[in-house]
């Protein structure tokens, strides 16, 4: 497992290095209008997967559980979902048309076009993490995580538009996707109607809770930004878009970190181990946190030094970096305890709490735009709604574990 962590890491690391040094040189050529375009895309793309309804969430619990029983049965499930996801996927894509941005047809239908086919290498990412098979799937985050961005910026050199970024992400997610058909062949899968409705009524059963909650976190992770586009001008869309976009990527960092942890915490509550489910979630967390500190200090020194000497714009926002950092930190620290918590389908809980401090948000952040407050509060309110989130999540979880494992002095805390 040591020696998966450390593939996990070496890769998030070589990612984020590339991926910093090509976002930053975006944001150094492109004009702040075409920026608050790249942020806005970028937003409306990472809401899209809402459309899926769950169907990614539920496969992600239920193929490790299938494998456990019957491959074959495993294998009719995952070909299933990967007809269904692909279908909702092309759907939802015709929405990049109905959005109104200054780009030509054929751009959309080049974004499109990537984001259908990013399906096929994210589930069968999913596919051989269940297999555990981590080192295959490592070798398709080396290509979409590391190369894609490198590609990117080669092009981008080369011709400076924003046109070019969208391109180079098409051809670098077909490279990707033949990489992915290499490790899994892709199987057209038709089972029967009924079994394929006996399935996909299953993988929604399981995965619309976790879908809820994912959604919400979806929401509150982005509704900052909705309201910069909406009641700010994009110019300052985009200052508050390139300091999150930056400090995000600790978050990012964190979660190639615990994720082989947290695929063994699925076992381990599986097998109803909750002795050792306990135990990993305890010891990911303690190194976690001395990740996350480390991380933190290196983001908010180095952030000046970047504006100055490479980006040469965004002067002034080292403060609501350095906020975001934090909000980047709270991100992370919660992740262990939510996969600990829809492991053991505790989905309601989870779901009052999100659905709690994402009102808490919106007020906050609605007040902020009625009254023309400095982006920077949407940070503060951000912020405030994560400290409470982590209290109430932690606090469910160690009376939780505490039942389970019979663990008296926990249940005092």
């Amino acid at each position: 497992m040591n020696k998966i962590v450390i593939q996990n890491l070496s890769i998030t690391f070589l990612s984020k290095v590339v991926t910093f040094i090509t976002f930053l040189y975006i944001a150094r050529v492109l004009s702040a209008t075409d920026y608050g375009i790249f942020v806005y895309i970028n937003m409306i793309l990472s809401l899209l997967p809402l459309l899926q309804l769950g169907s990614m969430n539920g496969i992600t619990i239920l193929l490790p559980k299938k494998i456990v029983e019957n491959r074959n049965t495993a294998e009719m499930y995952f070909w299933s979902y990967n007809i269904l996801s692909h279908l909702i996927q092309l759907i939802s894509s015709f929405v990049l048309i109905l959005i109104d941005i200054s780009l030509n047809r054929v751009i959309l239908f080049v974004i499109m076009l990537n984001y259908i086919l990013s399906k096929y290498y994210e589930n069968i990412q999913i596919y051989l993490l269940s297999y555990l098979k981590f080192q295959k799937a490592n070798i398709i985050k080396i290509f979409d995580q590391v190369l894609k961005p490198l590609f990117i910026l080669a092009l981008f050199m080369q011709n400076p538009t924003i046109e070019t970024i969208f391109l180079a992400n098409l051809i670098a997610s077909l490279i990707t996707f033949f990489v992915s058909n290499y490790f899994v062949r892709f199987k057209l899968y038709l089972p029967d109607l009924k079994v394929f409705k006996s399935i996909i009524k299953e993988i929604y059963f399981v995965g619309f809770f976790v879908y809820l909650s994912w959604a919400i976190d979806m929401l509150f992770r982005t509704v900052d930004r909705w309201f910069i586009s909406q009641f700010y001008s994009l110019e300052e869309l985009a200052t508050y878009g390139f300091a999150s976009n930056l400090s995000i990527n600790i978050w990012l960092f964190a979660m190639s970190f615990f994720s082989p942890y947290a695929q063994l915490l699925y076992k381990y509550v599986a097998e109803a181990n909750f002795i050792e489910a306990k135990r990993i979630i305890d010891t990911t967390n303690k190194k976690l946190y001395l990740l996350l500190l480390i991380l933190s200090l290196v983001a908010i020194v180095s952030y000046p030094f970047l504006l100055k000497h490479f980006i040469h714009k965004y002067f002034g926002t080292e403060y609501l970096f350095s906020i975001l950092v934090i909000v980047s930190v709270l991100l992370s620290i919660n992740n262990m305890y939510i996969y600990y918590m829809i492991s053991n389908g505790l989905y309601l809980v989870l779901l009052k709490y999100q659905i709690a401090i994402l009102l808490l948000n919106i007020s906050l952040n609605s007040l902020f735009a009625f009254l023309r407050l400095d982006i920077i509060y949407y940070s503060y309110s951000t912020i405030l709604s994560l400290g409470l989130y982590f209290v109430l999540v932690r606090r469910f979880y160690l009376n939780d574990i505490a039942l389970k494992v019979g663990g008296e002095r926990y249940a005092k805390i």
